[in-house]
């Protein structure tokens, strides 16, 4: 018999809804039985783990994100005026390329360690990490922390011209892309990316999945998205991207191919249910059609639109019969705060108050990220179901006393509330913290790192054109204007 653990919260979020007073039995990695309230538990052999004034749910999948990268651009340009169809990340482009020097590169894995954890500390079990930078290094990071990942390189990895910069010119929110990634490197990229399948994909006993990551339709070349989708079949991985994230790239994919993303999606052989396409915010309504019966999974992410002063399209998706999960984009680290957004701002793009519900948001961070993984035993606490679980405390003021624990977590926790995660049967946090873990060195090592690569980016001119005259960077102190 392995390591047996039984876990005594409040309540059990399984797929049939709430179950008060229940426990759930744990073997080595797996559930093993979920038990009513009232049953006898005195003839079970298993480390007792009491969770008062807890939800036991399951692990939060985060489909979309890029480890690292928040932390670095988090606070400088969300107060930006960007001109029309311009994405949020255009501005920051030059600073990450300067954060993803060789020069930063093991001061930098502080920083990634440091997001990841938070993650982890904030109820993610689970994280499709679309790497910006040190595939390596992250994988490491992954391997120790003891979370779950799918994950690989962006592909073209160079940052400048993946995301571009500022081009004021263009009316229609394009960006200038100085250096021109060809299609040798990317395919090259392409081709290392492959070769680490071998090491990694499986790594840390199952733990850690590789896929594979071109940027977007508009930065990789055609023949590279056909290597893509010819490799995912090679592997059998599954793949990420984005897709219609904003204006100018629908517009830079016209002048190109002549046609919209995921129609060129499609001629490469993408477009199936492979995809996580994160975004989607202006997919072409006439595009709904292929991506539901295409079997694609858009990643929402509320958080990072809402800061672009954007209710990304996320019930109508639904309503058209596409699959879809959820994904804090770089910025943000709490998927709990996430269920909230999702939820708040679903219902303000609708209308309704009813669309989409609670329990429907709730259902679609965990189980829809598993769907999206091709993981069915993810996301759910039942008999076989990996252990991946989430405990949140709703004794707080915010969210106590309880009524409805479901709209109480979906609409008045945070990652703050996480008091116990689960992932692979192993307890990686326990009463609020991270275990095996000095939180305090880490936290003043990520820091260290960062404030150089402020302080010198500044230094560098990068961040002149962003930085609004109030920042504390350009010598002054923010004040409150009447």
């Amino acid at each position: 018999m392995g390591d047996r653990r039984l876990f005594r919260p409040k309540w059990v979020l399984t797929p049939d809804g709430i179950r008060e007073g229940a426990s759930v039995l744990v073997e080595d990695n797996r559930i093993t039985a979920v038990l009513d309230a009232g049953a006898d538990l005195s003839g079970i052999d298993a480390e007792v783990v009491e969770l008062a004034d807890q939800l036991l749910m399951p692990g939060l999948v985060n489909t979309h994100t890029h480890v690292g990268a928040g932390p670095v651009g988090r606070g400088i340009s969300e107060d930006y005026p960007l001109p029309d169809g311009m994405p949020f990340y255009v501005p920051l482009s030059r600073l990450w390329r300067w954060a993803y020097q060789e020069r930063f590169r093991e001061s930098f894995r502080a920083v990634m360690e440091w997001d990841t954890l938070g993650m982890l500390r904030s109820g993610t079990t689970t994280i499709v990490n679309h790497a910006s930078t040190d595939i390596h290094g992250y994988l490491d990071i992954a391997a120790r922390s003891g979370i779950r990942t799918w994950t690989g390189p962006t592909i073209p990895l160079d940052v400048t011209h993946r995301l571009g910069q500022l081009d004021r010119t263009a009316g229609d929110g394009s960006a200038e892309r100085p250096d021109s990634i060809s299609g040798d490197k990317q395919n090259s990229e392409l081709a290392e990316l492959e070769e680490m399948f071998a090491t990694w994909d499986g790594a840390a006993d199952g733990r850690i999945r590789m896929l594979l990551g071109p940027a977007a339709v508009h930065t990789d070349e055609f023949s590279v998205l056909q290597g893509v989708a010819e490799a995912a079949q090679r592997l059998d991985c599954l793949v990420t991207t984005h897709l219609c994230q904003a204006p100018g790239e629908l517009a830079e994919t016209q002048r190109k191919y002549g046609t919209t993303p995921l129609r060129v999606l499609e001629r490469a052989g993408l477009a199936d249910d492979r995809l996580i396409a994160a975004h989607a915010t202006y997919l072409p309504v006439e595009d709904y059609e292929l991506a539901a019966s295409s079997g694609i999974t858009i990643a929402h992410c509320a958080s990072r639109k809402a800061k672009e002063a954007l209710t990304s399209p996320f019930q109508v998706f639904r309503d058209a019969g596409i699959k879809v999960s959820l994904g804090t984009d770089g910025f943000s680290c709490d998927m709990v705060e996430e269920l909230t957004l999702a939820t708040t701002l679903g219902k303000i793009a609708t209308g309704r108050l009813h669309t989409p519900a609670s329990a429907e948001v709730l259902e679609i961070a965990t189980a829809g990220g598993g769907r999206a993984l091709h993981r069915p035993d993810l996301g759910v606490i039942e008999a076989g179901a990996l252990a991946d679980l989430v405990g949140i405390s709703l004794a707080d003021a915010a969210t106590w006393p309880v009524f409805d624990p479901i709209q109480t977590v979906a609409l008045y926790a945070s990652g703050r509330d996480v008091r116990l995660v689960v992932v692979d049967g192993e307890i990686r946090v326990r009463d609020g913290a991270v275990v095996g873990t000095d939180i305090a060195a880490l936290r003043a090592a990520a820091d260290t790192a960062l404030q150089e690569i402020w302080s010198t980016a500044v230094d560098e001119g990068l961040l002149t054109e962003v930085l609004p005259s109030t920042s504390r960077r350009n010598g002054a102190v923010p004040c409150p204007t009447s």
